[in-house]
């Protein structure tokens, strides 16, 4: 547009490092044209600062703009778009002569007389076509802003919703919504057209913004040309209308009474729920207070005080009702400087693999497992800095209006607190005579004579899981007395996972179906057609798809691809690992999916509405010895002919440990494709051995075994065979050889169809990946229900995960232990 408009050659693209702008069809576009890119180093935004610049000052128009029409946040589209257009039409220093950019780009003065007030009520003229003899001739609108390419405005028809571009209307200028209003609601869900040939049901779509930093709304840039003022309606000879899309409306079951979540400590004030609000703030500050978190003091020459915040949550149960209104205030820690203000940063949490160990153990110990959560956590870190903060929002201390406070504790928001934090609790759990695993620093262990207690750290979110119910309240008394804590009973509701433990049978679940059903809520696929795999097994997904289907561009902007994917990529880290290999290969589009690759993950978000319920089980009676399983899809990637690897860690009859992973490099046989597969597996195996063993489990004697499928990769991991055609693998992948001679890991062969991990690696079909699922732990609630509500004996017949797989039965034996007892009796 730049080049046709001024008839002048670009030269340079400069911008940051967002995805948008270093996707490949933008590098083909400016590769073709001779345009060279040019990239600001990372968090140096001031290298760009003219259009960062420009950001800030269209989001704080669009934010004013929006605040006085009383429009809700997701208006921000339209507001900012025609925030643009009020400022391409202003007069600016960076141009001489007080000419404003439209005037300089188009060599015409702007008719500044057709603006109108954004956010306004008229009555758009309704065409005679489309109406009949007795309908009225206008409707009640919003003024949006000014339509594109055409000397008409964009409104928002009241009763409707639709979005309709006239020339003709009565605006009403100083009429506009009582309250805050949300052009698309977060409680509604627009729907897409679905392209599938053999579905019934209609799929929903929605414009959700690709991620946080690929904001693409509708195309509502402003025009360039004039528009003539209405003061009286006109006579209309066409206007277009964009029919409202169809909704469907999900709310919560007690979330209709609460407003939007404020932004700032004055919307929070003058909202509907402006009580509860300050209550929280109140509470937040009185905590503050107690901990003697800052004192008042004058800000020393030379320092420059950082800003803070309060940031606002309603809390939900995970039977999505309120449970609280929650406050924090925040410091600002983007302005801190490294060196002066903080130096490290690095804080641990649990890895969610080892969370799954210890349910895992749980279930086969009949462990009890109870929850505790610390209050205003990073308050009780000290700092080592001198670091002052403006007075917060609401509390000014009126006789010291200009001081500021200078910081005691960590606050939330500083870059040092989360290590702070960590610092103070590791040392009172080593106090208290718990020892830390070196292999996962935030999981501890206590032993006390033949009863043990394992508590797992999560930021500010513990899980304890003990043998011995006097142990257990012990800890917790501990813990309340040196910090504030809340105790939350028994372990249910977990990082957003939902957790039931069954002692009595022995059996623990794991599952995401509160969050499995807001996922497909958002993207309105909760009525979609269910379908028992989340693979087309006939379909392999490539890059070359969008430059055949490079028509389909327009279609893809306001798709939601990444944030779909990041939606179902928690579900397969937390619990599912039923779709690790669906979310690997749809990720590697996420910078630039095609109409192809939105089909295929809207096919695994209709396997999960077919599987809402399912999650991990771990049971006492299926094996309890670990052991993994490993496979490989020799050159699956039909573009770079690389191999993708996969593994399963099995333990107490679920999943503990899952991977799937495309391989760095292209292998040249089958062989090699599964021994570097093969080395991955063994990579954890020793992990997994390390942290078993410091939790009691497995003794510095005793080995993994990891079944592999391919005789071959076994051969080459027990002896340097086969020289000539494996004398180029990497060193790095003979680790798996070094440990099998060391004893930790055995080797052991199983047929392909007994292999576990080959849903790791490829898509399959839906016998056999149920089959699958079902042994690798992955159960429905209704499943867990029924066999949860008998109990189970020795005449019970086994479970299909334990008919299955012979391998299963001969290489995992089952070791009960009664409710109650020891683990080291």
């Amino acid at each position: 547009m730049a080049e046709t408009q001024t008839g002048k050659r670009v030269k340079y693209l400069q911008s940051d490092n967002g995805g948008e702008y270093k996707s490949d069809k933008l590098a083909r576009f400016c590769a073709e044209r001779g345009i060279q890119q040019r990239f600001t180093p990372p968090y140096t935004p001031q290298l760009n600062g003219v259009a960062e610049r420009m950001n800030r000052t269209l989001v704080e128009c669009a934010r004013c703009m929006m605040e006085h029409a009383g429009l809700g946040k997701s208006y921000w589209g339209e507001a900012v778009m025609t925030a643009m257009f009020l400022r391409n039409r202003c007069p600016t220093r960076a141009i001489h002569q007080d000419k404003s950019p439209y005037q300089v780009w188009t060599m015409k003065k702007p008719i500044l007389a057709n603006l109108k007030v954004f956010g306004c009520h008229a009555y758009v003229q309704v065409p005679q076509d489309k109406r009949a003899k007795f309908d009225s001739k206008s409707s009640l609108c919003r003024f949006l802003g000014y339509a594109e390419h055409q000397k008409s405005y964009r409104f928002e028809e009241v009763s409707t919703g639709a979005i309709k571009i006239s020339r003709d209307a009565t605006f009403m200028e100083d009429k506009f919504d009582e309250g805050p209003r949300n052009y698309n609601d977060e409680s509604s869900v627009v729907e897409f057209d679905d392209h599938d040939e053999d579905e019934e049901k209609e799929e929903g779509k929605t414009d959700d913004d690709m991620d946080s930093s690929d904001d693409d709304n509708e195309d509502t840039r402003s025009s360039k040309s004039n528009i003539k003022r209405h003061t009286r309606t006109q006579s209309l000879e066409k206007a277009t209308v964009i029919p409202s899309p169809k909704r469907r409306t999900y709310r919560g079951p007690s979330l209709e009474h609460v407003g939007e979540t404020p932004t700032t400590f004055k919307s929070a004030m003058e909202s509907s729920d402006s009580g509860k609000w300050k209550e929280a703030c109140d509470s937040e500050f009185d905590s503050l207070q107690r901990n003697d978190t800052w004192e008042i003091v004058p800000l020393p020459k030379g320092r420059k005080a950082i800003g803070c915040r309060w940031v606002f949550r309603v809390k939900e149960n995970q039977d999505g009702e309120v449970e609280r209104f929650k406050a924090r205030l925040v410091a600002k820690g983007f302005s801190q400087k490294f060196g002066v203000d903080y130096e490290e940063t690095f804080a641990p949490v649990a890895k969610f693999t080892s969370i799954r160990v210890v349910l895992s153990m749980a279930a086969k110990y009949g462990l009890m497992l109870h929850q505790m959560d610390v209050k205003t956590a990073f308050l009780n870190g000290s700092l080592n800095e001198d670091i002052y903060m403006d007075q917060p929002d609401g509390y000014l201390d009126t006789t010291q209006p200009d001081y500021v406070c200078k910081l005691k504790r960590s606050l939330y928001g500083l870059k040092q607190s989360p290590r702070m934090w960590n610092q103070t609790i590791d040392g009172f759990m080593i106090k208290m005579g718990f020892k830390k695993c070196e292999s996962d620093h935030c999981i501890y262990i206590k032993r006390d004579d033949q009863d043990m207690i394992l508590v797992v750290l999560y930021v500010d979110d513990l899980i304890l899981a003990s043998s011995n119910n006097e142990l257990l309240k012990s800890t917790k008394i501990a813990l309340s007395k040196r910090f504030e804590m809340t105790d939350l009973g028994e372990l249910d509701y977990f990082l957003g996972m939902e957790i039931k433990n069954d002692r009595k049978t022995g059996m623990v679940t794991v599952q995401q179906t509160k969050f499995l059903k807001s996922v497909l809520t958002k993207f309105g696929m909760d009525n979609s057609k269910p379908v028992k795999t989340p693979q087309d097994p006939g379909l392999k997904l490539t890059k070359n798809m969008c430059e055949q289907e490079c028509k389909h561009e327009d279609t893809m902007c306001n798709v939601p691809y990444r944030s779909a994917v990041g939606g179902i990529m928690y579900l397969m880290v937390a619990t599912r690992p039923d779709l690790a290999a669906a979310v690997g290969s749809l990720s590697q589009f996420s910078s630039d999916p095609c109409p192809t690759h939105w089909q295929a993950l809207k096919r695994v978000l209709r396997y999960l509405q077919a599987t809402p319920n399912h999650g991990l089980e771990f049971t006492r009676e299926e094996g309890s010895r670990i052991c993994g399983y490993t496979d490989a899809d020799w050159a699956g990637d039909i573009e770079s002919r690389r191999s993708t690897s996969g593994y399963v860690f099995m333990m107490s009859g679920g999943c503990i440990s899952w991977k799937s992973q495309k391989q760095r490099t292209v292998a040249l046989s089958s062989t090699e494709a599964e021994y570097m597969a093969l080395s991955e597996a063994t990579k954890e195996a020793v992990w997994l051995k390390v942290l078993l063993g410091e939790l009691g489990e497995m003794t510095s004697d005793e080995a993994i075994k990891i079944y592999e499928d391919n005789q071959g990769s076994i051969a080459l991991a027990k002896n340097p065979e086969f020289h000539k055609r494996t004398k180029h693998i990497d060193i790095r992948y003979h680790f798996v050889r070094e440990k099998v001679e060391s004893g930790e890991v055995v080797l052991e062969y199983c047929p392909t169809q007994d292999m576990l991990a080959d849903m790791m690696t490829n898509p399959i079909a839906a016998v056999q990946f149920e089959n699958i699922r079902d042994r690798l732990g992955i159960q429905g609630a209704a499943a867990n229900e029924s066999r949860g509500s008998v109990e189970k004996t020795a005449a019970v017949k086994k479970t299909p995960r334990q008919a299955a797989s012979s391998v299963e039965a001969s290489g995992r034996p089952s070791f009960a232990i009664p409710v109650g007892t020891g683990m080291y009796q």
